[in-house]
């Protein structure tokens, strides 16, 4: 798969670019023993990364009470718990996956222009982007908070590509979830799913992207 023919290039964030699951894993089991519950596994933190952190906290106490829905009160104070571990260690334990700041440079140095689209809230966003070196490179942030709908909805992907002035049909999205997928193919561009990411452990292969890759190496 070739980027040089594209106009622009949309990346997800956790999945994609970061491996930030450690760092989420650190701040939900803070929070779950704050709560007197008991903690829970990488795996499943990994399992449930994908909708915004307040899903990744309504998942964690659902799974451990019983897979009984919080109640709107103890869902708002588990999260303010998370958001406080989380602000804390958010970086330290987070890595860059193969071939994410090589690709960012080849594509800077191509003039193509770079966002990034989450549902990740934007402190957590910027902050990441800024701990591993790479959010000189992103024109554009589109993150949970920040614009009025999320992914799936492709209303962020159309919103940067009209930030960056390009047509929507001129970029490609890169992700590892199949809101990623959705999101592109309702916004209308192609997309390219990375096997290594997240995806609630289902095969990204299932939800029919356009291209799928081992490694963003094989962009470069």
């Amino acid at each position: 798969m070739n980027l040089s023919n594209c106009s622009a290039v949309f990346f997800d964030l956790d999945g994609t670019l970061i491996d930030s699951a450690k760092d989420l894993h650190f701040a939900v089991n803070q929070m779950l023993k704050d709560l007197a519950m008991a903690p829970t596994n990488l795996e499943n933190i990994k399992n449930w990364i994908g909708n915004g952190t307040l899903k990744l906290v309504e998942r964690a106490l659902t799974h451990t009470n019983d897979n009984t829905n919080p109640d709107e009160i103890t869902l708002q104070k588990a999260f303010n718990l998370f958001s406080n571990y989380y602000r804390d260690c958010v970086g330290e334990y987070s890595t860059l996956f193969p071939g994410v700041k090589e690709l960012l440079v080849e594509l800077l140095k191509n003039n193509t222009k770079i966002a990034c689209i989450t549902n990740k809230p934007l402190e957590f966003t910027e902050f990441l982007l800024q701990q591993n070196m790479i959010s000189q490179f992103f024109s554009v942030i589109c993150a949970g908070d920040n614009v009025k709908h999320k992914k799936p909805n492709p209303w962020p992907l159309i919103h940067a590509a009209e930030s960056v002035n390009v047509e929507i049909k001129e970029c490609i999205m890169i992700g590892d979830s199949q809101h990623d997928i959705a999101a592109a193919k309702s916004a209308g561009c192609q997309v390219i799913a990375v096997s290594y990411g997240y995806n609630h452990g289902q095969d990204i292969r299932q939800f029919n992207p356009d291209f799928v890759i081992d490694s963003l190496t094989e962009l470069l």
